[in-house]
């Protein structure tokens, strides 16, 4: 039975990897959310007239900044 050991250069590379697949992950899930955004507030504004309605553009700003926000508000909690 052996045992492992990592060293610091291998975390790091291992840590970096990890965050690029998580930022892949994300990019390539936009357009999806955006996408899936845009009907749901389209179908709003169908049922209700006040409601605006939003193309393809406001929404892919509109769920980045849900995600900005998301990012900023886990990066700034307190950790227990």
């Amino acid at each position: 039975m052996s045992i492992l050991v990592e060293t610091a250069d291998e975390a790091t590379k291992r840590r970096e990897r990890e965050a690029v697949a998580a930022l892949s992950g994300n990019v390539l899930l936009l357009p999806l959310e955006a996408w899936a955004l845009m009907l749901v507030v389209g179908a709003l504004h169908g049922l209700f007239a006040p409601v605006a309605s939003v193309g393809y553009g406001t929404a892919v700003l509109l769920v980045l900044g849900v995600d900005v926000a998301a990012h900023m508000a886990g990066k700034f909690r307190k950790r227990r």
